[in-house]
């Protein structure tokens, strides 16, 4: 009885994933024609438009990760001397205790 029962599951599972991938592949195929109609109706002006602010948005990730680079290097600056100052804190009180 269990494996009729689990031949039945995997005949649904594999039936479903057929017939969403049957009805899925021309509906995604119908937006990207949908998408690429819109980027063929661009004019020249937003083509350059877009090509402005592509720039400029890899020029700022460019600087934030620039940034990121600079704040990675401080915590690690920070990070060691926090570790230096935790190991140099028992041989400051052994010398006070002597």
């Amino acid at each position: 009885m269990i494996v009729f029962e689990m031949t039945m599951l995997i005949t649904f599972a594999v039936v479903t994933v057929v017939t969403i991938a049957a009805m899925g592949r021309p509906i995604a195929e119908a937006y990207a024609e949908k998408l690429k109609a819109r980027y063929r109706a661009l004019d020249s002006d937003a083509e350059v438009q877009l090509t402005t602010r592509i720039a400029a948005l890899e020029h700022e990730v460019s600087d934030l990760r620039k940034q990121v680079g600079q704040i990675q290097d401080t915590t690690d600056f920070a990070v060691k001397l926090l570790e230096r100052k935790d190991s140099d804190v028992p041989k400051i009180q052994d010398k006070q205790r002597q």
